[in-house]
């Protein structure tokens, strides 16, 4: 059974608020490893970093390595060392530098930018239809309007 697809502008929307959501995520990722170095554990804080570190590694492409991407992978390796060691000993300069790094990488490797709505959609959204076309009306009028309506209701409603 074939899927249904979504427009190519649906698609693009939700493509970057999905990476929206996941950068959010990923720095508080980050801001929790740099807790854990405050809090002296910075193994701890490189095992949270290469959390972030994957998924951004995940989503590089493989040609053309930057010296940016050797790095990653050097903090990678660290990661797995820190992961698989029985007594993993890491310095706090070290685990700094890496959240450093992976934030920095994170903010620059995930360019979100979301495509504007096309003229004709935008025009058709903004148009005004049906009954209300022709009642001018603000927030605060439609709010004191929807209370007066809400007290009424009650009123009929207690009595």
């Amino acid at each position: 059974m074939a899927a249904p697809t979504l427009p190519q502008e649906v698609a693009e929307h939700l493509e970057a608020a999905i990476q929206l959501s996941n950068r959010r995520v990923h720095l508080r990722f980050l801001d929790e490893a740099e807790v854990l170095i405050g809090f002296n554990l910075p193994a701890a804080a490189v095992l949270i970093a290469g959390v972030v570190l994957e998924s951004i590694l995940a989503g590089l492409p493989e040609k053309g390595a930057s010296e940016d991407q050797h790095q990653l992978k050097r903090w990678f390796e660290l990661r797995n060392s820190v992961a698989h060691a029985p007594a993993p000993a890491v310095a706090s300069d070290q685990a700094k530098q890496m959240v450093e790094d992976v934030r920095r990488s994170l903010m620059r490797e995930i360019k979100v930018r979301p495509l504007l709505a096309p003229q004709k959609l935008a025009e058709a959204v903004r148009e005004v239809r049906g009954k209300y076309k022709f009642v001018p009306t603000s927030a605060s009028e439609f709010i004191r309007r929807k209370s007066e309506e809400l007290r009424l209701e009650h009123d009929e409603h207690g009595s």
